[in-house]
Formats: C-alpha cells, sequence, structure tokens
C-alpha cells in the first residue's frame, strides 16, 4: 500500500508529523478508552498522593493524567511533566491554567531526565516506554530522580496482546504471529514492567491489567475504531515486518472492513500496571 495516511499508528516523531492535530485528537480518544479510565482509576488510589508532594509524569503527552492528580498534591504540591514533542508540551501548558497547585511542563528526555536526583515524591509514566530505545535506562532515570521511600507507576501496553477477530482465521493469525516479535521498539513491554523494577531496585507494591476492547465501528464513518489507528496503517506495518505480501495488504484491509460493515468485527489490546516503591518505603496495601 505505502500510500500517505493520517492515522497511522505511532508516536516516534510527532513534532515532524504533517498531522499534529489528528495525533492530539487520537490521545484524547485514548484517554477516554474504559481500559485507560480504569488504569488512572486504579493508579490513582494506590499511589494515595498526600498533600505537599512533587509528581512527575515522564512522557506527559497532553498533560491529562498529571493533571488529574493535581488534585490530590494539594496547593502545596508540584506537578512536572515531561515530554519529547513540543506540540504536546504547547497543549500541555495551554490544559493547566487552571491546576490547584504549581505546574511546569517541559520538552524532555526520558533517558536523561534533566532534573535533579532524589527530587521527586512520585513519578509515573503510561504509554511511553514502548516509544523509547531502551525502556531499562528510561526507568533507571526515574529512580534516579525518585527519593527514597517514593512511589512509581508505570502503564504501558503489550502489543503481543493485540488480537482481531472478523470471522477469518487467517487474518487473526496473521496478527497475532506478526505481534509476537519486536520490531524497532520495545512494543510489548507492558508485560515486563514488574520485572523491570525489581531489576532497578523496586519492591512491588501492586499490579493489574486492563483490556480495551472495539465492536462497533464503521469504516465508512470513521477511518479508524475509536482513538485507534487505520487497517491500512496496520497493512503497512504487517508488510514492512514480512507478515504480508502487497496484495495481502489489500485483501487483508477488504476484509476487515467488510466484517466491520456487517458487524462482525472485534479487536483488543491489554495494557499493564505496575506500581512499586523505591527502597525504604512502606508498602500500601
Amino acid at each position: 500500500m505505502n500510500t500517505p495516511d493520517t492515522h497511522r499508528l505511532g508516536y516516534e516523531r510527532v513534532d515532524d508529523d504533517p498531522n499534529v492535530p489528528i495525533l492530539i485528537h487520537t490521545m484524547d480518544t485514548t484517554a477516554q478508552w474504559d481500559a485507560t479510565r480504569t488504569l488512572r482509576m486504579w493508579e490513582r488510589h494506590h499511589l494515595d498522593l498526600a498533600d505537599g508532594e512533587r509528581l512527575l509524569d515522564v512522557g506527559c503527552g497532553l498533560g491529562e493524567a498529571a493533571l488529574s492528580l493535581a488534585d490530590d498534591l494539594g496547593a502545596s504540591g508540584e506537578v512536572v511533566g515531561i515530554d519529547a514533542s513540543a506540540a504536546m508540551i504547547a497543549a500541555a501548558r495551554e490544559r493547566s491554567n487552571d491546576a490547584p497547585c504549581a505546574v511546569r511542563f517541559a520538552v524532555g528526555d526520558a533517558l536523561s531526565l534533566n532534573e535533579p536526583d532524589q527530587s521527586f515524591d512520585v513519578v509515573r509514566s503510561e504509554r511511553t516506554l514502548q516509544w523509547v530505545a531502551d525502556p531499562e535506562v528510561a526507568v533507571s532515570e526515574m529512580a534516579r530522580v525518585l527519593r527514597h521511600g517514593g512511589r512509581i507507576s508505570l502503564i504501558d501496553t503489550d502489543w503481543s496482546t493485540f488480537n482481531i477477530d472478523v470471522g477469518d482465521p487467517e487474518i487473526g493469525d496473521i496478527v497475532r504471529e506478526a505481534m509476537r516479535f519486536e520490531h524497532n521498539r520495545p512494543s510489548n513491554v507492558g508485560s515486563r514492567l514488574a520485572r523491570m523494577l525489581a531489576v532497578a531496585g523496586f519492591e512491588a507494591v501492586a499490579d493489574t491489567t486492563a483490556t480495551q476492547i472495539w465492536t462497533d465501528w464503521d469504516p465508512d464513518d470513521s477511518p479508524t475504531p475509536d482513538g485507534c489507528f487505520s487497517m491500512e496503517s496496520l497493512a503497512d506495518d504487517l508488510v514492512d515486518s514480512g507478515g504480508l505480501d502487497q496484495a495481502g495488504a489489500t485483501r487483508f484491509v477488504a476484509t476487515i472492513h467488510d466484517a466491520a460493515r456487517r458487524n462482525q468485527f472485534s479487536m483488543s489490546l491489554t495494557m499493564y500496571g505496575v506500581i512499586a516503591a523505591k527502597h525504604g518505603a512502606h508498602t500500601l496495601i
């Protein structure tokens, strides 16, 4: 296929993308996924934020997740968000005007945080590690800036759980086989979060999963399932990874679109959440 697609999967180079408004809209939509909302409520409960604490959000995107936690920090608390995208940071700043505590959003690198050692009580990162070159280095940086006794919350996707059911077993098999392997990025990092934190010296506090399910999609009304990528984009990725040839990609897209029109479309993806404490903290649950 290799045709221009304004609904591709990917946040590696947001500021270079000609369709930044679409990416921002997509991020707003994914924030409303049932799975995202479930994980963020779980996170808020187990972090148990206190007045005056400082929170760092690594890969903050539009800042809505961090800002939703600001009320728990009180007037003397602070939210700091960093993201590789200047466009995302600009949007986050615009949305932070009514925050109840001090807020600072800045362009930054998850692999080299421009923050002092042991300067935050809480660090969170959501659906970011799958886009960085070395998730272990990013976690080490989060550990460095976290105070002893502080808490870390990681939420991320495991794309090996991605499944499409359109009544054609071959389609499902092609997707499952392709998603088993990571190509050029740590796409399956979600299921490794707990192990990564243990290696980094954290003590596990809580963990969970949430699965996003799509069943209602009309490809003639919307180019993508809610907050997701286009099937053309998925087909191109499968061609790039060797799962499909060009002719097969055309059939792949047509089969999925036809099934969706007949209300025979189902798609699912699982995200993992882990909360841990830097050594010296008490157990929260």
